[in-house]
């Protein structure tokens, strides 16, 4: 019997996701969560290029700091993109 109970949960989650009825809290919470790892990301990339320019690795150093670049800018142009419906 248990089995038919989640089957309806599955079925209206199914429901909602595929019609756009998700709540704009939710939509907060998980564009929250995205922006907060995309940031210890790009934390974790411009320490790891600081190091390699400490260690005199100048090549991966350049590089680390073009991947942490393009991902502030993506992150920038998706918080200033406007709310969809």
């Amino acid at each position: 019997m248990a089995d038919l109970h989640y089957r309806e949960k599955l079925r209206s989650i199914e429901k909602a996701a595929s019609s756009s009825q998700v709540s704009d809290k939710a939509k907060n919470i998980g564009m929250g969560c995205f922006s907060l790892g995309t940031l210890i990301f790009i934390g974790f990339v411009i320490f790891l290029g600081i190091s390699l320019f400490i260690n005199g690795i100048i090549f991966g150093s350049i590089l680390s700091f073009i991947v942490a670049a393009f991902f502030i800018f993506i992150l920038i142009k998706l918080l200033a993109a406007p709310m969809l419906p």
